[in-house]
């Protein structure tokens, strides 16, 4: 029930769009110079999940994950 914020920063020229998946569903995807969060007010047990975030532009794609466990 506590406040959890989830946050992704890439950089490149051009800026590349930014966007987070939970499996293959995209959460939120935009194309922004600075990050990219995911934020819930109140943390429930069925937002445990393993997310990733990809940063992707002309030159190339970069990810990462993580897996959220909530107690």
């Amino acid at each position: 029930g506590t406040p959890v914020e989830l946050g992704c920063e890439a950089e490149g020229r051009p800026p590349p769009l930014l966007t987070w998946f939970r499996g293959g569903t995209v959460l939120r995807e935009e194309p922004v110079s600075t990050g990219l969060k995911l934020v819930w007010p109140r943390v429930e047990p069925e937002h445990a999940g393993t997310y990733s975030c990809v940063a992707e532009n002309r030159h190339g794609r970069h990810n990462r994950s993580l897996h959220l466990h909530v107690a």
